[in-house]
């Protein structure tokens, strides 16, 4: 699949062309997509979109965004231009399971705007607290990408946005899929669970890879046959087997 920019989007694959999208969010500290390999693995009938933060990497000439609320609204306009009326399938980890929710928020109150299905990945609910030793820890432990050092401000901003983050419980009507690395600290498969509360969409199912917090970054195969299954499954969630 070949690459493109446009506004704070990476475009992978001939989103001109399909019917299905999926759109990853990222996570805490990274300037360049961490799914770029993922979306190399998808079949070309499904094309990937990579929201990247501004004030940071291309765009460090951006105003960046300072919260959770913020972010989303410029994705959610630059996907409506960028993308109109494709079913949007979006997969957030952690952080971007945050940016994740609020984008289907915005998209689906919006006319000609579809979300196709919602998959969380390592976060707990919105609204859930901070678990703020292990995130010290983590953000002391982790090595984002950097440009003369800069990832570890970005990880501190984006670490504070996630502890500023407030949520009105709005329920999405998006079908919901959870993934998780089996030895996660931060979420357990069984606390991803309240996600469920949520939306008011089909229940496609619990995903658990090897691995802890950044399972996915290895594996990527087994990520990418998940995520197709996905989508599949959003278009008749009657027939999902509901994996455990």
């Amino acid at each position: 699949m070949g690459t493109r920019t446009e506004r704070s989007l990476v475009i992978q694959g001939d989103v001109d062309k399909a019917d299905d999208i999926v759109v990853f969010l990222p996570p805490a500290g990274t300037v360049s997509s961490p799914y770029l390999p993922i979306g190399t693995l998808l079949q070309d009938t499904l094309p990937t979109v990579h929201c990247e933060t501004p004030g940071r990497g291309r765009l460090a000439n951006e105003e960046a965004p300072g919260s959770v609320h913020s972010a989303a609204d410029r994705w959610a306009a630059d996907l409506a231009e960028i993308v109109p009326g494709r079913r949007l399938h979006f997969f957030g980890h952690s952080l971007g399971a945050l940016y994740a929710y609020e984008l289907t928020l915005r998209l689906e109150s919006r006319p000609h705007s579809e979300v196709g299905s919602l998959s969380v990945s390592g976060a707990r609910e919105p609204g859930s607290s901070p678990r703020s030793l292990l995130a010290t820890a983590f953000a002391a432990l982790r090595a984002p990408d950097r440009q003369e050092g800069a990832g570890e401000h970005w990880m501190d901003r984006d670490l504070r946005m996630r502890g500023e983050y407030r949520t009105a419980h709005q329920v999405v009507r998006a079908p919901l899929a959870l993934l998780c690395g089996a030895s996660d600290p931060f979420a357990t498969p069984g606390e991803m669970e309240r996600w469920k509360d949520f939306t008011s969409g089909p229940y496609l199912g619990m995903f658990t890879f090897r691995g802890g917090h950044d399972y996915y970054l290895s594996g990527e195969q087994a990520i990418a046959d998940v995520i197709s299954r996905i989508v599949g499954h959003s278009r008749h969630p009657e027939l999902s087997p509901h994996p455990e």
